[in-house]
């Protein structure tokens, strides 16, 4: 099955759902958004699917979200326009695969920059190719970080902190010392990794899996996971506004832009 940008395929007890804009390095415009929407809610309520595989065609799993598409004037847009389409789009979509009710599974390789980032951090579990690598480069733009602020409780406080102060790249080498990224693998291997892991996981009993999946994520939230992602939204949002009003609002987006395109 096929959406706009998005692949699907069945393999077994595997959905495999793969970001298919790789001339724009998967960068994510709303018709990706959801097509991926739609492949993980079709998984959701599929019982023959026991996990998922979120992967992407090309050389990056994901640059982004598509500023090209949101357009130059999309800090200027009114405060609610933009607080419900990033609630929508970004927020929803992203904790969508962290409540995912299957095991999710991202298979990363090259450029996983600030929304793509975002996405490979909702994993359940991370593998990622050695020329991988993560940015959130965000501040540079005017930005509190991405919609959701998973970063201390994925890498620990003060790394988040080194890499959000400062937008430089996470390697996958650095990212796997610290357990953000599960398995770290040659390109040549992506593929067969994730399959594996996948294939394992597609064994176990379907309910205990999933109820697992729960009691792990309800850990977090009873440690504030949850009400800290909606306070950081609302605050990225806050953010936002407050840009609006400068002057060097497009001048910063135009930087932002070359950043990305540079990594």
């Amino acid at each position: 099955m096929t959406a706009q940008h998005i692949r699907i395929e069945r393999l077994g007890a595997i959905e495999r759902i793969t970001l298919a804009r790789p001339e724009k390095r998967n960068a994510q415009n709303k018709a990706m958004l959801e097509g991926l929407d739609a492949a993980l809610k079709r998984a959701e309520f599929d019982d023959e699917v026991h996990v998922v595989i979120l992967a992407a065609d090309g050389s990056s799993f994901s640059a982004g979200h598509d500023n090209k598409e949101l357009g130059d004037d999309y800090l200027q847009r009114p405060t609610v326009e933009r607080y419900q389409f990033e609630d929508r789009y970004y927020l929803e979509i992203a904790l969508g695969i962290r409540n995912h009710s299957k095991p999710v599974i991202v298979q990363a390789q090259g450029a996983c920059i600030a929304g793509g980032f975002m996405l490979a951090a909702m994993a359940d579990i991370l593998v990622a190719s050695e020329d991988t690598y993560f940015s959130d480069p965000t501040v540079l733009l005017g930005s509190a970080a991405v919609e959701v602020l998973f970063h201390p409780w994925a890498l620990g406080d003060r790394l988040a902190r080194d890499i959000l102060f400062t937008g430089r790249n996470l390697t996958a080498a650095e990212a796997y010392q610290r357990g953000f990224v599960t398995r770290l693998v040659a390109r040549d291997q992506l593929e067969a990794a994730a399959m594996e892991i996948a294939e394992t996981i597609g064994k176990a009993p379907p309910f205990a899996m999933q109820m697992m999946k729960r009691s792990l994520n309800r850990n977090l939230d009873a440690q504030g996971y949850s009400v800290m992602m909606s306070a950081h939204f609302d605050t990225h949002q806050l953010v936002h506004t407050a840009s609006k009003n400068t002057a060097s609002a497009a001048e910063r987006l135009a930087n932002f832009k070359s950043i990305v395109a540079g990594n």
